[in-house]
């Protein structure tokens, strides 16, 4: 095999607590991230040497500013692999918009040369390589519902969040995750929103889902796009149970009972921001159909 092509699939947070600040200025997570239906897509291809990129979003560098050199640099130097590769990547994930992008192209990435290479690297180990490069990426090569803790290594599998519709408004503005971290007020430390969902994915009754999905970051982005607030306010009015920002932002989601509700807001606001109508995905990257077939 010389040509793979591999889905990298989107994120969202469903709850983000930050939990303290490590001496070295990065923050410890508790988070609950999940993988959706909306995926970039990833063909890699032998070459005789060096690392190649084409991407077809111009806002994405062609060179080694790109997150997926610095995948494909670390995985065939942790191999041992003296030939190159070709990367052509195709975007549907909106960039800086705290959905995970960039890091689940990286994932794609490592997952997709283990594959072609057949060096049969562990998920562990993928992992391992992949924090090096992005905090979100060991969870992206895991997909699913998953528990992500400390800066984003310890990734746990938990039980699946239920089936529903998902809308995603990304606004125009976009910001840098750094300043967002940056500006939080340590104030914003030690949430209880993943340890409530964490119960309530378990059958705890008690627990109901509007009042559990929080983000420690949303303050902070929404003092620099106000359309933040906004978007969650609509997507709240036009019959949304829940409504979240992910990530850093500036992205927001809406969980819909209805695929209708969903189609509705999708049809009444398309024009105004990038909206999206997405489902859940039980995989953070699979090799792609065109290869022959879904394989995680």
């Amino acid at each position: 095999m010389d040509k793979i092509t591999v889905k990298a699939y989107g994120k969202v947070n469903l709850t983000l607590d930050v939990q303290g600040r490590r001496a070295d200025g990065y923050h410890l997570l508790s988070s609950v991230m999940q993988s959706i239906s909306l995926a970039d897509t990833i063909t890699l291809q032998k070459a005789p040497q060096g690392i190649t990129i084409q991407s077809d979003h111009p806002l994405v560098p062609n060179d080694q500013d790109n997150i997926c050199w610095r995948a494909a640099q670390a995985f065939l130097s942790q191999s041992g692999i003296a030939t190159g590769v070709k990367i052509e990547l195709m975007k549907a994930i909106p960039v800086a918009a705290g959905l995970g992008g960039g890091s689940a192209d990286a994932a794609a990435v490592l997952y997709g040369l283990n594959q072609l290479y057949g060096t049969d690297l562990s998920l562990g180990k993928l992992q391992t390589i992949g924090l090096t490069i992005g905090a979100d990426v060991p969870f992206c090569l895991q997909g699913g519902t998953c528990l992500v803790e400390g800066i984003g290594e310890v990734v746990t599998p938990v039980e699946p969040f239920p089936q529903t519709n998902i809308v995603l408004v990304k606004p125009e503005a976009s910001v840098s995750t750094a300043e967002i971290y940056k500006k939080l007020d340590s104030s914003s430390h030690g949430g209880t929103s993943t340890r409530r969902l964490l119960a309530f994915l378990q059958g705890d009754q008690s627990v109901s889902l509007d009042s559990v999905l929080e983000n420690a970051l949303e303050s902070v982005t929404e003092t620099l796009v106000p359309a933040v607030t906004l978007w969650k306010s609509r997507l709240r009015e036009h019959g949304a149970v829940a409504s979240l920002m992910s990530g850093s932002g500036p992205t927001v989601f809406g969980l819909f009972e209805s695929s209708q509700q969903a189609q509705e807001f999708h049809g009444r606001f398309k024009e105004e921001a990038g909206v999206f109508v997405v489902t859940l995905s039980d995989k953070g990257v699979c090799v792609s159909e065109s290869n022959g077939g879904d394989q995680q």
